[in-house]
């Protein structure tokens, strides 16, 4: 369940996000769709604890973002537009990267990594730089 409640965000005197509010039910599956400048890019970064909101609350599966956005990232995934990653490594080495980073470490290491490859079928290209994927590829690692 995610359950948002009159959230905003100013910079400055612009608003970003106005006041919004909606509840996504578990299972549920949305778009979030506007115009270029509505604030979808920044709302997916409130949602997912990257971006403080100016005003209002988050709560994803009863938990706040305020104040577990480390657990709650543990549980969703976020994929930007554009998303980053090096493109001189290949995917193998990423992903380890990427694990570094998270402090996965032995067996439950190589069960996400192994978990990972298998649920965005990777195998095929673990060995090859990121710069040589298809745009597709690119999108799963």
């Amino acid at each position: 369940m995610i359950s948002v409640k009159n959230l905003s965000k100013f910079y400055d005197h612009f608003k970003a996000v106005d006041n919004l509010s909606f509840d996504i039910a578990p299972g549920n599956i949305v778009g979030f769709l506007g115009p270029n400048g509505a604030g979808k890019s920044t709302t997916m970064k409130m949602l997912t604890g990257f971006l403080p909101p100016s005003e209002g609350e988050i709560f994803i599966k009863e938990r706040s973002i305020d104040s577990d956005a480390k657990v709650i990232q543990r549980d969703i995934g976020y994929l930007p537009e554009g998303a980053p990653a090096y493109g001189d490594m290949t995917v193998w080495q990423f992903l380890h990267f990427i694990a570094d980073v998270r402090r996965l470490k032995g067996a439950h290491r190589k069960e996400r990594l192994y978990d990972v490859i298998h649920r965005v079928e990777l195998g095929d290209v673990l060995n090859r730089p990121i710069d040589n994927l298809s745009k597709g590829f690119k999108r799963r690692v």
